[in-house]
């Protein structure tokens, strides 16, 4: 296959995950068909099958880039965020509360539809979703450690704070008052508040 052809199936493939992210968002997994991804994106329904087995291989790949992304900008946002865990803290918080305001759709629908995934699928998605948590996890034992956050149940913290962020695509808009950024960098204050950060 040459290169145009490459290219040809890669701008397929990347048009049927846009169509069914879009469709996953507004119907959920179990309203969206193949048949529907197939007529929205422009192509055949064989032609889905010549990229994806099944539903649910769409929707794992959708939400294992989705959790990709989000964990690489935390992981970015840490390495400029130096040694203090409370400005770790707050890099990853508005890193991750970021990617989520910026990619709402994807957001949401990880949120709500990996509960439809068997166990074997759900193993591809989340290891990279457990590994940002345990990021989290490591910055706030250690400011605890050092007397910066005055958390008793550091896990449950986290997951507070991770749900807190989870909840942003159902009220944020690119159109309303707040910049993506603006909310990001409010969620992180919100998130220190959280901890119990001592200054």
């Amino acid at each position: 296959m040459n290169n145009r052809s490459n290219g040809a199936s890669s701008s397929i493939r990347e048009r049927i995950l846009e169509t069914a992210l879009d469709e996953f968002y507004e119907c959920g997994f179990h309203g969206a068909t193949m048949r529907k991804i197939a007529k929205a994106a422009g192509c055949s329904a064989a032609n889905v099958y010549n990229h994806f087995e099944n539903k649910s291989e769409l929707l794992v790949e959708i939400l294992r880039r989705a959790s990709d992304e989000q964990f690489t900008a935390t992981r970015n946002a840490l390495r400029k965020a130096g040694a203090d865990p409370a400005e770790q803290w707050r890099a990853a918080v508005a890193a991750h509360a970021l990617y989520t305001a910026r990619n709402p759709r994807a957001c949401l629908v990880a949120n709500s539809e990996l509960r439809y995934l068997g166990a074997l699928d759900r193993k591809r998605v989340v290891g990279s979703r457990d590994a940002q948590e345990q990021l989290f996890i490591d910055i706030a034992e250690d400011a605890v450690a050092q007397g910066l956050f005055t958390l008793e149940r550091v896990r449950q913290g986290v997951a507070a704070v991770l749900t807190m962020c989870a909840g942003i695509p159902l009220w944020f808009r690119e159109d309303g008052p707040l910049t993506a950024q603006e909310v990001a960098d409010d969620f992180a204050g919100y998130a220190l508040n959280l901890v119990g950060y001592s200054r």
